[in-house]
């Protein structure tokens, strides 16, 4: 009797954990905005605190993303205060980690990315839970899963 329950609890467990393990890849920690998508709007491409960061990010845009957007440098010149067209602005943070010295080791200081969109109508800011090492391969991962959650919310 009690081999079968142990059995029956380590099937479960086993199921549980599964579950537990898909739901988690699901969401990924992104925060996209929940209604984001559902109807057409123009995503601004904020300016990093480089050239080439802010090349990335509309890079990334350019391959990855199916719907409306400029860069903010461009929507300088066009009239951007209409904030049901030009809801959401694209943006990136950067975290800085110092150098460390810790016994006779020395870690260099690092900077670590984090993205997200600030929405413009709530001023509310959808930032990722997750961090990215290198500026590109982040902003393109982002924009990958932001292109998906606009498909699947109805975004065209």
């Amino acid at each position: 009797m009690q081999l079968r329950i142990f059995k029956t609890a380590l099937v479960l467990f086993f199921f549980l954990g599964i579950s537990a393990s898909l739901f988690a890849q699901k969401d990924k920690g992104f925060n996209f905005p929940p209604d984001f998508g559902k109807t057409e709007t123009t995503v601004l491409i904020g300016e990093g605190s480089k050239d080439k960061i802010s090349e990335a990010m509309l890079e990334a845009f350019e391959k990855e993303y199916g719907g409306k957007f400029i860069a903010e440098a461009a929507a300088d010149k066009k009239k951007t205060t209409d904030k049901d067209q030009f809801r959401y602005v694209f943006f990136v943070t950067e975290e800085v980690q110092p150098a460390q010295f810790i016994g006779r080791d020395r870690f260099p200081a690092t900077t670590n990315y984090r993205f997200g969109l600030f929405d413009l109508k709530t001023g509310i800011r959808y930032q990722t839970e997750y961090v990215s090492g290198a500026y590109g391969k982040g902003a393109k991962y982002y924009v990958k899963n932001l292109e998906k959650f606009r498909k699947d919310n109805g975004g065209k």
